[in-house]
């Protein structure tokens, strides 16, 4: 296979993903369907993804992701479950303390995370502050605190009110999610994402898979998880442009 005729598969079974009608449904199975797709991606469709988003973010329907350095991805719930097993904290509603004093997390987002924690739906950054008092930090500093947050998985962006972004604790919201750290293992995860990944690309060399799952899991684990579909047969090696490359059996 060459690179030219990889393009060409790879615009096929885009093609063939894509939903004749996009209404709600059709854009959840749309994302099942790619995996981590960002709205760019979508083409055409875009703008009228990015009005239904809302809703389906709001009803915890599909998950935005912030772990993907400059852009946002989109996925189910399904999948976050597999993500959440890569870069999750194990005791969602306890570790940030500790993670606080090695300052892996901010202090502020440590008291934003747990004021979240404590509240019986989710809050703007406005709603934060006025929590935690106007008079010691401004919305903005808070807004860049929870961020941090969304790229450690501790909290999620649950739609918009009244033009501010909403947010809530992963663990308040998806409390099925962070027990799976105990269920699973991070090869299984890894290989359930990469059979994903190679159902939308169709064929892809062991390194552009690492580097696209780099924010989840290193190089070593995603050798380690082609190794086992390989053994498994789930997976077979094409030659692509001379290289070797994966695809699913």
């Amino acid at each position: 296979m060459t690179s030219e005729d990889l393009l060409t598969a790879r615009a096929a079974q885009f093609a063939s993903l894509r939903p004749l009608h996009l209404d709600a449904a059709a854009l959840g199975q749309w994302i099942a369907s790619l995996g981590f797709a960002t709205l760019p991606e979508l083409g055409e469709s875009a703008d009228a993804a990015a009005e239904l988003m809302e809703a389906e973010l709001a009803a915890l329907r599909l998950v935005e992701l912030w772990l993907w350095p400059g852009i946002h991805r989109y996925c189910t719930p399904e999948t976050l479950g597999y993500v959440y097993v890569a870069v999750g904290d194990r005791h969602p509603r306890s570790d940030f303390r500790r993670q606080a004093e090695l300052k892996q997390v901010s202090w502020l987002a440590a008291e934003v995370y747990e004021t979240l924690l404590a509240a019986p739906h989710a809050l703007s950054s406005g709603g934060l502050r006025d929590r935690l008092g106007a008079e010691r930090t401004s919305a903005l500093t808070i807004e860049h605190a929870l961020h941090d947050l969304a790229r450690t998985l501790k909290v999620l962006r649950c739609g918009h009110a009244q033009g501010e972004a909403l947010w809530r604790p992963l663990a308040l919201a998806m409390p099925a999610i962070p027990p799976l750290v105990d269920k699973l293992s991070q090869v299984e995860a890894a290989s359930a994402l990469i059979t994903q990944r190679l159902e939308t690309q169709v064929c892809a060399p062991e390194e552009e898979l690492a580097a696209f799952f780099a924010p989840l899991f290193s190089r070593a684990r995603i050798h380690e998880a082609l190794r086992g579909l390989d053994a498994a047969r789930a997976i077979v090696q094409e030659n692509l442009d001379g290289r070797p490359a994966w695809r699913l059996q």
